[in-house]
């Protein structure tokens, strides 16, 4: 005698609040950005997603049991890059359609084949999305350097010199090799002409003054630094790249590729730690010290934030004409609503440590709004 199976919908919790799960309302809150910065495909996800969690009950309790904020924990992005994850490795029949490349003006997949397909992930990989999305995300989006490269020509070209760049969470510290990328800015190409890997961002405003940028070191820290030698690293940094986006999937094979020629220096450590000691080293005379992060504060504690500001404004008093410190931050706005290049540069001079609003950009650099550095 065949024993009835339930169904995937009977899986639903037994109670889900009236307005919805948090999980649900924050995919509602990120698909209409997604909408808006023309990723219709990651829009389309994320509406099926708000759907379906609440059917696969075991990820649906953990997402709303959730300590911390989801929108400051990126809890959308890290259940929607579990899901390439899976179906990169593939093991989830069904979501390949997602991830297929598509051309320009291509058909979204059939909603309802891609709802049987993410429900069926959702329910069967439960462990193995509950253990990713435990993780904070590791993302290296090298296009978000190109408005660290505008900010040095616009400062060089008040007063050349060569820099030291130190990046907070680097990652596998892809950013750290923007020397060896082209930068295209308006209809200027600057660093490596014939690298291949490109920064195009589209040019929004006015231009930063034409200047060459010399960079004596370039060093980062991270938590966990990924190594792009390792093709397990390697493929975790892939599976954060949201669906029908394969310009990004391809530039970021490109640096991947290009760091196992030139690999990046990231030390393992705290931020604030970690920048401190740097900080203390002796600055010599004639380099610029530049402190760089983008898409980073939002991970870490208060008190982590507190420290580094701190950290930031003793090394900067101490800052003269000659050795003058820089701290370039691309990071969301307080209310999430935009992304925002915000500069402040200490040399003791008139203005020393007044913060700038440079640029608005893109969350991952694919274009720039620049307002300049005032």
């Amino acid at each position: 005698m065949a024993v009835p199976v339930p169904s995937r919908t009977a899986c639903a919790p037994r109670s889900v609040p009236a307005g919805g799960l948090r999980i649900q309302r924050q995919l509602g809150l990120e698909a209409v950005k997604a909408e808006a910065l023309g990723n219709r495909l990651a829009a389309l996800l994320m509406r099926v997603l708000a759907r379906t969690v609440p059917r696969a009950p075991e990820l649906a309790r953990l997402l709303e049991a959730w300590p911390g904020d989801l929108a400051a924990d990126a809890m959308t992005f890290r259940l929607c890059s579990g899901l390439h994850a899976l179906a990169r490795g593939g093991g989830a029949a069904g979501l390949e359609v997602l991830y297929r490349e598509r051309g320009e003006g291509a058909a979204l997949p059939d909603p309802a084949a891609l709802e049987n397909a993410v429900l069926a992930a959702l329910s069967d990989h439960a462990a193995m999305l509950g253990a990713w999305i435990a993780h904070p995300t590791q993302t290296n989006e090298v296009a978000r350097v190109a408005g660290l490269v505008a900010v040095l020509m616009a400062l060089d070209a008040r007063a050349a010199m060569p820099c030291e760049v130190l990046e907070l969470g680097a990652s596998a510290g892809l950013n750290l090799n923007f020397p060896h990328y082209a930068c295209r800015i308006g209809a200027r190409t600057v660093l490596a002409a014939d690298s291949p890997v490109m920064l195009a961002p589209e040019w929004r405003g006015g231009l930063p003054p034409a200047h060459e940028v010399a960079v004596r070191r370039a060093i980062g820290v991270d938590l966990n630094p990924l190594d792009p030698a390792r093709p397990g690293d390697c493929a975790q940094l892939e599976a954060y790249v949201w669906p029908g986006e394969p310009a990004r999937s391809a530039r970021l094979a490109a640096a991947l590729a290009l760091a196992r020629r030139h690999p990046p220096r990231v030390c393992v450590g705290q931020a604030g730690d970690w920048l401190t000691r740097r900080l203390a080293e002796p600055q010599p005379a004639g380099v610029r010290r530049v402190v760089f992060h983008s898409m980073v504060l939002q991970y870490l504690d208060p008190l982590e934030r507190a420290g580094i500001a701190a950290t930031l404004a003793a090394a900067g008093s101490r800052a003269r004409p000659e050795c003058p410190l820089v701290h370039v931050g691309m990071e969301w706005r307080a209310d999430r609503q935009a992304v925002e290049l915000i500069v402040t540069v200490w040399d003791g001079g008139p203005g020393s440590g007044e913060a700038r609003l440079a640029a608005h950009c893109h969350p991952y650099g694919e274009w720039i709004d620049w307002h300049g550095l005032g």
